[in-house]
């Protein structure tokens, strides 16, 4: 009858072809085989036997595969009327339906983008197909459905989700501390979808100075991350001896040249002096950012001329510099605030956060504190849209 070889237990102690890691036959989770020349009515009855059988692979005499029967197409046709009458008596073979078939030793994502381009072709058999994996002389070795490939891809995401929002975190708890104690800062971040495109970072360049900048890079999800990763790890090594204009250069000459101006940033560069009490900055084509004297937002407009980074080969970024008094503040964030809606279709605005980063300064609480049940009670049950973050300077 039935080539019944899905015992699981047996396969996973002895396999039947080597898996390489990232071979399709790894994935294999179907190993029952019938013969072309088998009676439809003793398959059915063999399945009748096992429910958790959702396919079957029919063989030649080599036990090659020369296509699948479903189970459910099976009982479908025997279900009709003199169905069992009919068809009982016929070979397995009449009825074989044809499947993709691959070497089992064949990369996983070779076989996925088949499965991709039929999707978007709008094959309506795509949810229901079963992959057929061969071995050596062409020999049946298993099978897997697209749904057991698809979830294969939505584990790896999500595991890859995982680590990419754990690195995260570490880049952000790495920031240094900043070197006058009589400065305050308040950093914090959160994505929209576990990882994101947003990230602040803090370096101390020692004698009192320290770098900070923060970034959106466009996009979300994993490959905003990539980026982010990069722009890191660059912010990390340099040294900023070439001074703010060269590093914001070389930054974007990496990101022009890695990702060939298909991603971008915008940020606020910045170099803080204690000695000098001065502060030099760079807006790259961020355009959020408050800066405030005795309360009073201050307008920055004239010094938005850089355009974002990864758009152009070469540039030049424009550098200001500010002479910073005592109970100055700067306040630098990510539009993901600012445009949050509510379900009345509100926007959050730049108002509401400006009243915020006041009231921090009135009464000496951290921005955290207030902008986050702010923002949770303003947006109620409304979807974060954005990745949020902000950094907010006290001095």
């Amino acid at each position: 009858m039935c080539d019944d070889s899905k015992n699981t237990e047996a396969r996973a102690e002895k396999p039947p072809l080597r898996s390489y890691p990232n071979s399709i036959q790894r994935l294999a989770k179907y190993f029952t085989s019938v013969g072309a020349d088998k009676k439809i009515a003793e398959l059915a009855d063999f399945l009748d036997k096992d429910r958790l059988i959702f396919a079957v692979c029919v063989v030649d005499g080599g036990a090659r595969p020369l296509g699948i029967i479903r189970r459910d197409k099976l009982f479908l046709l025997l279900g009709k009327r003199f169905g069992w009458d009919l068809m009982g008596q016929r070979l397995v073979r009449e009825i074989t339906e044809e499947a993709p078939m691959y070497p089992g030793e064949t990369n996983i994502f070779t076989v996925s983008q088949f499965f991709s381009a039929a999707l978007r072709d709008g094959s309506p058999e795509m949810g229901n197909s079963f992959i057929v994996l061969t071995g050596e002389g062409g020999v049946f070795t298993g099978m897997l459905s697209f749904q057991d490939l698809s979830n294969y891809f939505v584990d790896m995401t999500s595991r890859d989700i995982a680590l990419a929002s754990l690195l995260q975190e570490r880049f952000l708890a790495s920031a240094d501390e900043i070197p006058d104690r009589e400065i305050q800062v308040n950093a914090w971040s959160l994505p929209a979808k576990g990882v994101g495109g947003d990230f602040y970072f803090i370096k101390n360049l020692g004698a009192g100075r320290f770098f900070a900048a923060l970034c959106d890079v466009s996009g979300k999800g994993i490959a905003a991350s990539l980026v982010v990763s990069m722009v890191w790890g660059f912010l990390r090594a340099d040294t900023l001896r070439a001074g703010l204009a060269r590093l914001i250069a070389d930054l974007n000459a990496l990101i022009v040249s890695t990702f060939h101006m298909e991603k971008y940033l915008t940020g606020f560069f910045l170099i803080y002096d204690s000695a000098q009490k001065q502060l030099q900055f760079a807006d790259m084509g961020h355009a959020h950012n408050v800066f405030l004297r005795d309360g009073r937002a201050n307008d920055m407009e004239k010094t938005r001329k850089n355009l974002p980074l990864g758009l152009e080969p070469d540039i030049r970024p424009a550098t200001f510099r500010i002479g910073i008094k005592r109970s100055d503040a700067l306040l630098i964030y990510t539009d993901g605030i600012t445009e949050q809606d509510n379900p009345k279709g509100e926007e959050f605005g730049g108002r509401r956060l400006l009243a915020l980063a006041r009231q921090c300064l009135s009464q000496g609480e951290a921005l955290e504190k207030l902008l986050v049940p702010a923002l949770e009670d303003f947006r109620k049950n409304t979807p974060q849209r954005d990745d949020m973050t902000c950094l907010f300077f006290r001095f």
